[in-house]
């Protein structure tokens, strides 16, 4: 199991200090709006690798706009009790974020892989995902790569090796088109990082839908597809095979991009589509309240596959869960929630919803950064 047992912000979005030290694994969190109920979330989710569930910068997160911050929580985690921090602390001209695990500073020397392993796994549902299959494939690619993460750590180093790369060709193409061995050397690089990347997202979907196969409840019955071809390349050709092949095409669409300004070929312009099993249905062309079902299906999907893999399931953060689900959908999540076995924390404007879950939850109110216990616990 993965459980919050404490959590303290200081200086963090609305929260002046906040010292939580919470009495059950099921949360319930309410209150009106901009009581500060998505941003205790985030500085959970901020435990985790990358920025976050609202990818804010580093410099929006201070209490009014103040330049240092810090979020710190004690974990339980397989029985033992992890205590990572992270924030930002003033150094000479520039503000870096630094993550402390168990009292020492975690080096930015340190691999990407060691990084993601010191971090929590978590995994979250917000309301401005909730068109996410119907929006731009951007936002798609990087909720992808996040459910990647917890399965490979690698991935983050690999994103940022491919950015990189693709950056330097880029710049290349327009500014020394001649250098012909210079640009082949980068091209060799944007292909060894596009094919990991790649093969790990297939890897990925692959699980998921394997375990959807297998499941017939209100959530799981979704398939996800990628849209690219790296990816359908690596389905029935070996990875060395797939690198030269792209390292040609690069090669042929050099012209190309360089009256373009961008790679027009690559892992960056990936999509991935989301179906229901039972209608056939693309999440695109479903209903508000549609699209959130398979959403939430699609990551309690995730963290069954999550667990089976490290042994632990994700702590699960979901903002405002029951909008747009109808009835049969609610009263499911609650079920399903209570034989979690990690951290749940929910939010919602009103306790009613989640009434089910009395005795079984611990409540909250949230009012303007201070976290009460409800009227009625």
């Amino acid at each position: 199991m993965s459980c919050l047992v404490k959590l303290r912000l200081s200086h963090f979005r609305n929260y002046s200090n906040l010292l939580w030290e919470p009495c059950s694994d099921l949360l319930v969190l309410t209150g009106e709006n901009g009581s500060g109920k998505t941003n205790l979330l985030e500085a959970v989710s901020l435990l985790t690798p990358g920025r976050g569930l609202r990818s804010a910068p580093l410099g929006q997160l201070g209490r009014f706009e103040s330049h240092e911050w810090a979020v710190f929580a004690r974990i339980k985690k397989a029985g033992e009790y992890l205590e990572i921090g992270t924030g930002i602390q003033r150094e000479t001209e520039s503000h870096r974020r630094v993550l402390l695990y168990n009292g020492k500073r975690f080096r930015s020397s340190q691999s990407g892989s060691d990084f993601c392993d010191k971090m929590v796994s978590a995994v979250w549902v917000t309301p401005q995902m909730d068109r996410l299959f119907s929006g731009g494939a951007a936002e798609r690619r990087r909720f992808l790569d996040r459910l990647v993460l917890a399965i490979f750590p690698q991935h983050m180093t690999e994103l940022a090796a491919y950015d990189k790369a693709m950056t330097q060709r880029n710049k290349l193409l327009q500014t020394r088109f001649s250098e012909s061995a210079w640009i082949s050397g980068v091209e060799h690089a944007m292909a060894r990082h596009a094919v990991a990347i790649a093969a790990a997202r297939n890897e990925t979907v692959d699980r998921l839908n394997k375990h959807t196969q297998h499941t017939t409840d209100y959530f799981s019955a979704t398939r996800l597809d990628m849209h690219c071809p790296i990816g359908a390349f690596l389905s029935y050709e070996p990875a060395l095979v797939v690198e030269d092949w792209l390292r040609e095409k690069l090669l042929d669409l050099r012209m190309h991009d360089r009256q373009k300004g961008r790679a027009s070929l690559g892992v960056h312009r990936s999509d991935c589509v989301l179906t229901n099993l039972h209608t056939g249905q693309s999440a695109s062309m479903a209903s508000t309240g549609q699209q959130k079902a398979l959403l939430v299906g699609l990551v309690l999907t995730y963290t069954h596959i999550v667990t089976k893999y490290h042994g632990i399931p994700p702590l699960l953060l979901l903002d405002e869960p029951l909008v747009h689900l109808d009835e049969t959908h609610r009263v499911a999540l609650l079920k399903s929630l209570q034989a979690f076995k990690s951290t749940v924390i929910l939010t919602g404007t009103d306790q009613l919803p989640f009434l089910p879950l009395k005795g079984k939850a611990q409540f909250m109110t949230v009012h303007h950064g201070h976290l009460l216990p409800s009227n009625d616990e």
